[in-house]
């Protein structure tokens, strides 16, 4: 055995080998095509101008002359048309001329002259003919938008002439003007500027967006549409200053509180995880109801929000009704995230660079007792204990008097203020500092476009000896090689370095009584072993081992993950509108854990553990061969466009595990150290999607429209039966505004109506459930003993996708050009086809199958609602709220619907329920009524339990039978909230700029391990402050809620109930940045593009009815619905300060 565990430890090392080769196949790859485009690049952009012409046309337009040389050169020509007229006759006749020759046989009897700029050539008009006056003078510009990115194309006219022309590549323009003229500059979707040239000869005009008139672009599933144009539920958000300037390391933080009908749970507050999102309630009850998260047309397999790097990302979209979601089919059915990435957009080189540095806080401490509290509530329960046992109230606190050291106390708890007072919170919890640097390159050619980037991350863990390192790289290119073809490619890498902290170790610092101190004086951790008068209570006030919060600080447990996400794509214009591209898409992930559990806890031999490591390797290796054909027509009255496609998808898993213990020492973590091998394992798994999907948009007199999409998916994870599935959707939209009896309501602006229906799958469950796996064991041959192999499971053939159907309407409303934006949406889908676990009978010899039996449904409600409140030249002030509410219930549970029962991942024995009739995953327990104040309040409960005493909790007879039993227990507590909300607020004042971002969720239930042990006496753990208040006697009979304490728990005091469960809301100020931008006078001597200097502060202050370090979090994976509400030894979250500064050259 031992040989063999290190063959598998060289072949870890083999498989690192051919892992590192892959990725580098795989870059050379990505890199082998971006270079291809390049150098085609270069290659194509010989000068067209000396390209010869023969070109014989009669009586034909300007336009129609200069469209034929397009076709037949690479020429480009740009032209106002309002100013240059374009449509007179003109005959040419020329052969093998040069363009230049060309041009001017075109225009010799025309007002137009032309400017050539590479391969673009401007059109203007001459002057009126005062050109040759001694007044005029040539000015000359450069026209730019609000982030000095230039404007091609742009109008610049002398106001009240004829007199113009527009601007090249660059943004530039020169124009000949009169004195005192005033220039009038324009461009579709900026607001129109006049201009006062003076004596200024160069000049640079920046161009506002007109927020009124511009026309949104939203990406959709395999492509882009109009806003206006759009018929189904989608969300949007741009990565502005206030997103940019947030210290957030993973993609969810920049989700918060934006998009109605999203709600993101930040769950863990650890370096280095991921957020969760939720999209329209919960779908399903055994798959993970996660959505679908997709970057630059990459779908990937795993939810993971930390896989790329924020600062890359431009926008993000997200699809919430199945019109918008059915196009991805069986993995849609939870909404899909489409995240797309920036890409360069300027002709010179651009470069942006963003420093970050930030100081992360607990965002608060739990309440909890001092030593004199503490001291007071053990002797109490002690006492309790003795009485109730029949003791003697009077008898001498004694070993001798009273026989066991649970009903005495240290002699020093009846004097507290020799007792230590430890806040342990601040032992484990410190102020933790980050930084975050990212940089990028990103420009265009004639030809290309390319944006290289890098970031890096390092951030301290506010939990002592926890710290996260990410390092990311990224590549995006594009090239247009003629006009038939174009390539590119795109290549994320990211590898994470975290140092984690035990999972328990913030639980501990909750529960380990204040009275120890953190060391002895021989350098021990403080426990009542080293406390004289406190050796023999080492398991009544708790435990060090596995209890004291610096138990496990010489663990040694590290995480590396590597995952790399790139695509390559070949684009081919077959016909005008009509287009062939096919991508081969890749997704690489692999984690390297290693956990040392030391042998030498600091609290002396008495204290040794054997030592135990575990080393864990897993790699997934995702790739999708894409095909894809679009067309896009537009005549007189009529949009058509189409969208027919293939996939195929190849997932390729595997995962070991080795774990050894008794090390000798604590000096080497290493696997083959371990004396004795405790565990070996791994687990592959292969399995295929192909896919055929088609979508048709049609758009009549730019009113009324109409999409559908239908989506066939096989997957070899499904019964033969049922490995393909069908999702089909279909949504209309109306504008309403656009009719002539709205043109007169001249305050709307905007009104447009919209309806989806549509199925999408779920597939987020384990690959071959439907199959019969077989197990090992042993068995017994006569007086041998033998290894043998049986079925752990029943066979189904015809289990299926679960399946989602969607309703939705909408309306999007725009009023007073568009200051006020409105968002309406209603929506119900069922869920149906559910799998679940279903009992069997016993005489199958199976406990269960999993088959396709349940079902649920979701329906609520949205709004949205953004305003321009104020937009001048000086000041701005825009508003976004949006606020929506869902309602889950189960509809069917099988057969007879039976109740399912399970306990979540958590200590003290807290059961969550599923119900027909109820939504999904609520806590199941007593229903706690209260404190018996005294005997009479007994004697009066019919159903009050043999053993209370008055003191003692009371809880409700549910189904009023006068007993009290598990028949009682009911629903205690819905972890999804009733409504969630966002509030954005972005101000600007000259240079300066502000947003502030509010958000909350309300009416929901928590159950945090914490509290249930807190609340009570257990093994002596600390207690919250609130039990101070508790029933002491019946003169002093405290708040009515909390009972008495005892060392002996009743018969009621740990079993699960409503004590356990907060029924919560919050609001929280989530994010607060503050920025100033460096006057350009400034930063043009600074020879850079912009400079701007910013302060956030992101959790700043959270108002809630419940004593939880964050109300959002939760114990589990971002993906596992389930876990929701469940707390405890969880990873608080974090408030954070920090500066940063943000430059461009």
């Amino acid at each position: 055995m031992m040989n063999n565990l290190y063959f598998q430890l060289d072949g870890d090392k083999s498989a690192f080998v051919r892992l590192v080769s892959k990725i580098s196949r795989i870059m050379k790859l990505t890199l082998f095509l971006v270079c291809l485009s390049i150098s085609m690049s270069f290659a194509m952009t010989t000068n067209a101008q000396n390209a010869s012409l023969s070109l014989k046309m009669l009586d034909q337009s300007i336009k129609e002359v200069l469209e034929e040389i397009e076709s037949r050169t690479d020429l480009h020509f740009f032209y106002n048309g309002k100013l240059v007229d374009v449509n007179q006759l003109i005959s040419v006749d020329v052969k093998e001329k040069d363009v230049f020759t060309t041009l001017d046989h075109i225009f010799k009897n025309s007002n137009i002259k032309y400017k050539v700029v590479g391969k673009d050539i401007i059109l203007s008009v001459k002057g009126t003919g005062q050109e040759s006056g001694q007044d005029k003078k040539t000015i000359i510009g450069t026209v730019v938008d609000e982030k000095g990115l230039p404007i091609i194309g742009a109008n610049v006219v002398e106001k009240g002439t004829t007199n113009g022309t527009i601007t090249d590549i660059d943004g530039k323009f020169s124009i000949s003007l009169g004195e005192n003229a005033v220039l009038v500059v324009s461009f579709i979707g900026f607001n129109a500027q006049d201009v006062l040239v003076g004596d200024e000869l160069n000049q640079t005009i920046t161009l506002k967006e007109d927020t009124q008139a511009l026309e949104e672009i939203v990406v959709v599933g395999y492509g882009v549409s109009k806003k206006s144009h759009l018929t189904g539920s989608v969300g949007s958000i741009k990565m502005d200053e206030d997103v940019v300037g947030r210290p957030s390391v993973e993609v969810g933080q920049s989700l918060y509180g934006k998009i109605a009908g999203v709600q993101v749970i930040g769950g863990s507050g650890q370096p280095g995880s991921s957020s969760s999102i939720q999209i329209r309630g919960i779908n399903s009850i055994s798959a993970s109801s996660s959505p679908l998260v997709v970057i630059d047309g990459v779908a990937v397999p795993d939810y993971d929000m930390n896989l790329i790097n924020n600062a890359d990302i431009e926008s993000i979209e997200i699809l919430k009704d199945a019109s918008s979601s059915a196009i991805y089919g069986s993995r849609g059915a939870n909404g899909v995230v489409l995240i797309t990435t920036k890409s360069g957009k300027t002709e010179k080189p651009k470069v942006n660079i963003n420093y970050l540095f930030g100081v992360q806080k607990l965002m608060k401490k739990i309440d909890v007792m001092n030593s004199a509290e503490y001291a007071q509530a053990y002797m109490d329960a002690a006492q309790n204990g003795w009485v109730d046992k029949g003791g003697d109230p009077n008898a001498p606190n004694t070993i001798e008097a009273r026989k066991e050291y649970k009903y005495t106390w240290p002699e020093a708890f009846e004097h507290p203020e020799t007792l230590y007072d430890t806040d342990w919170q601040d032992v484990v919890f410190d102020a933790a500092p980050m930084h975050k640097l990212d940089a990028n390159i990103s420009g265009k050619s004639e030809k290309s476009d390319y944006l290289i980037s890098a970031g890096y991350v390092n951030q301290a863990g506010i939990m002592l000896d926890s710290d996260y390192r990410k390092y990311s790289l990224s590549l995006k290119l594009n090239t247009h090689i003629n006009k038939y073809l174009d390539v590119g490619g795109s290549m994320s890498l990211n590898y994470g370095d975290e140092k984690e902290v035990y999972w328990r170790t913030a639980e501990w610092a909750v529960q380990y009584p204040s009275i120890f101190p953190v060391y002895t004086k021989d350098g021990f951790l403080g426990c009542n072993s080293y406390l004289p008068g406190f050796e023999n209570y080492n398991t009544i006030l708790f435990r060090p081992n596995m209890g004291h919060p610096l138990y496990m600080q010489n663990n040694d447990a590290n995480r590396y993950t590597l995952n790399t996400i790139g695509s390559a794509y070949v684009s081919l214009n077959i016909l005008p509108g009509l287009k062939f591209k096919s991508s081969f898409n890749y997704y690489l992930k692999r984690i390297d854990y290693s956990n040392y559990e030391a042998k030498d806890h600091d609290l002396g031999e008495a204290y040794y553990t054997p030592g135990q490591m575990t080393v864990d390797q897993s790699r997934k290796w995702n790739y999708t061969f894409q095909n894809l054909m679009t067309y896009d027509k537009s005549w007189k009255d009529h949009e058509l466009s189409f969208l027919l496609g293939f996939e195929y998808n190849k997932n390729d898993y595997y995962q070991t595990s080795q774990a050894r213990r008794d090390y000798d020492n604590d000096l080497l973590h290493a696997l083959s150290a371990g004396k004795t091998i405790l565990s070996s394992s791994d687990v592959i798994t292969k399995n295929t999607l192909i896919s055929y999907f088609a979508r048709i948009n049609y758009n009549y007199k730019g009113r009324y429209m109409l999409s559908v999409a239908f989506r066939r998916d096989g997957s070899s994870r499904f019964a033969p039966n049922n490995k393909w599935g069908n999702f089909p959707s279909v949504s209309l939209g109306w504008l309403v505004s656009e009719e002539d009896f709205m043109k007169k309501v001249d305050w709307i602006n905007m009104l447009k109506l919209r309806t989806s229906y549509g199925l999408t799958g779920n597939d987020n469950f384990d690959d071959y459930v439907w199959i019969a796996k077989l197990k090992q064991a042993k068995i017994a041959f006569g007086n041998n003993l033998t290894t043998s192999y049986y079925p752990s499971n029943i066979t189904n053939p015809d289990l299926k996708w679960e399946r989602t159907q969607q309703f939705n309407v909408g309306l999007d409303w725009g009023i007073l050009k568009s200051r006020i934006q409105l968002g309406l949406d209603y929506y119900y889908s069922t869920s149906d086809g559910l799998l679940l676990d279903v009992p069997v009978p016993a005489v199958t010899g199976f406990s269960s199958i999993f088959t396709n039996i349940g079902k649920l449904e979701n329906k609520g409600v949205e709004f949205n609602i953004s305003t321009y409140n104020v937009d001048n030249k000086n000041f701005s002030w825009n508003t976004n709220f949006n606020i929506s509410k869902n309602k889950n219930k189960i509809l069917e549970l099988g057969p007879d619907n039976a109740p399912m029962v399970f306990t979540p991942d958590s200590y003290g024995g807290m059961q969550k329920i599923n119900m027909v009739g109820h939504s999904v995953f609520n806590f199941y327990g007593y229903k706690y009524d209260g404190v018996y104040m005294n005997q009479k309040e007994i004697d009066n409960d019919p159903a009050h339990y043999e053993t209370a005493k008055p003191g003692d909790g009371r809880y409700m007879d549910v189904n009023k039978d006068g007993i009290l039993n598990a028949d009682d227990r009911t629903l205690i507590g819905d972890p999804n909230p009733k409504f969630i909300w966002g509030l954005t607020n972005n101000f600007k004042y000259k240079n300066f700029d502000l947003s502030i971002l509010l958000q909350g969720a309300h009416d929901f239930a928590i159950y945090d391990d914490n509290a249930h042990r807190s609340l009570m006496y257990h093994e002596g753990r600390n207690f919250l402050e609130e039990v101070t208040d508790r029933w002491r006697s019946e003169e002093n009979p405290g708040d009515g809620y909390h009972y008495r304490l005892s060392v002996d728990l009743g018969e009621y005091e740990k079993r699960p109930s409503s004590l356990w469960v907060d029924h919560a809301s919050y609001f929280r100020l989530k994010s607060i940045t503050f920025g100033y931008t460096l006057p350009d006078n400034i930063v043009k001597k600074m020879n850079m593009q912009f400079v701007r200097l910013y302060f956030n502060g992101l959790n700043l202050f959270t108002v809630t009815n419940t004593d939880v370090w964050d109300p959002e979090s939760f114990r589990g994976d971002a993906s596992d619905a389930s876990a929701r509400g469940v707390m405890g030894n969880i990873y608080p979250s974090s408030k954070v300060f920090s500066f940063g500064v943000n430059v461009g050259f």
